[in-house]
């Protein structure tokens, strides 16, 4: 997907109570959610260094972010919206 719907309205409502860093974090791991069309890896670590997050505070927010919005299944690190937005996506690409 080489670009996707950001509903600033939606998206402010849902983050306001986070701090800088974690909507940084937030914000970085749903772009490659998008990008590569598939849920982020199981492994934290492996999610943290798709954020960029090396130092202990950064790793910190990116734990929060995934708590809160993301859902651990077996293939992955699942958020329900761009899930949506992917399956409408790739039906619209296949019509």
């Amino acid at each position: 997907m080489r670009h996707f719907a950001h509903h600033i309205g939606d998206y402010a409502a849902a983050t306001a109570h986070l701090s800088m860093l974690e909507d940084a974090a937030y914000h970085r791991l749903l772009r490659h959610y998008y990008s590569t069309e598939r849920p982020l890896p199981k492994e934290v670590e492996e999610v943290c260094r798709i954020a960029r997050a090396h130092h202990r505070h950064e790793k910190t927010a990116v734990h929060k972010v995934l708590s809160e919005f993301f859902l651990l299944d077996q293939d992955g690190w699942h958020q329900s919206r761009a899930d949506r937005e992917l399956s409408t996506y790739k039906g619209l690409r296949q019509a």
